[in-house]
């Protein structure tokens, strides 16, 4: 796995980023380095290294039976982290409910469309975050209430992540 930023959230998110890119690629790792590692400004030893961090997260979720669909366990054992960090925040913490309730709307509108198929909140923000990353990618239009959707979710996962490097740290 790629070394954790200071952003739980945005770790998170470029997991989901690189599986998607290795089901893209089919797993096939001499395709992947030709068409994409060559291209990195890199030196040739660290393009090796790439290769071989590459072939480890492909056989990881290989090893996990997620070559279709599905998150790596310990990624998915990090938002359930994240979600218990936020059941707890929203009871506790004052400034963090406030930032909640702007999103809520929008979380419970997704989870509506979701049909039952998701049912965690935070699951729901990084969804919604990765989405319009998908959709910014595309060079798709981004309509005002997913712009303001997305920036509550931001904002949501943005404290959320803090917190999160704050309790790591003191422990």
């Amino acid at each position: 796995m790629t070394e954790q930023s200071n952003n739980i959230s945005e770790y998170i998110i470029s997991i989901y980023r690189k599986e998607d890119l290795m089901r893209a690629y089919q797993f096939d790792l001499e395709k992947f380095g030709t068409q994409v590692i060559n291209f990195f400004p890199i030196s040739d030893k660290e393009k090796l290294a790439e290769v071989n961090h590459y072939e480890e997260f492909m056989q990881k979720m290989k090893d996990q039976g997620i070559e279709e669909k599905g998150h790596l366990q310990e990624v998915n054992e990090l938002v359930v982290t994240l979600s218990n960090l936020h059941d707890q925040l929203k009871a506790d913490d004052e400034d963090y409910y406030g930032v909640y309730q702007k999103a809520l709307p929008f979380i419970e509108n997704n989870m509506s469309h979701a049909q039952g198929a998701i049912r965690d909140e935070i699951q729901i923000c990084l969804n919604g975050i990765y989405g319009f990353l998908l959709l910014k990618i595309a060079e798709r239009i981004i309509e005002p209430e997913d712009q303001e959707m997305v920036d509550r979710f931001g904002d949501l996962l943005s404290l959320l992540s803090y917190k999160y490097e704050e309790q790591k740290a003191s422990n």
